[in-house]
């Protein structure tokens, strides 16, 4: 599959989302379907932690579709 045909696939599944759950923003679409991961990072070498967005900039749309495709988010009914 080409690079396009899986950036159709990745807008299509949101489109699918956005409509789904009309009270969600777009960030925390973007979120729960693993588009952006999430990271734990230390806060100032304390306990406390804080969620960091790992920017997909040079990921390949593949992998973003593939992670997409396993999240009980995007897909809910292939986990029930």
């Amino acid at each position: 599959m080409t690079r396009q045909e899986y950036n159709l696939l990745i807008v299509e599944k949101l489109r699918e989302l956005i409509y789904k759950y009309p009270d969600l923003r777009f960030g925390q679409i973007l979120v729960n379907s693993e588009v952006i991961q999430l990271e734990e990072v230390l806060l100032e070498g304390e306990r406390q932690t804080v969620l960091k967005g790992i920017d997909p900039f040079y990921e390949e749309p593949e992998f973003t579709w593939e992670r997409m495709k396993n999240n009980k988010f995007a897909f809910k009914e292939l986990f029930n």
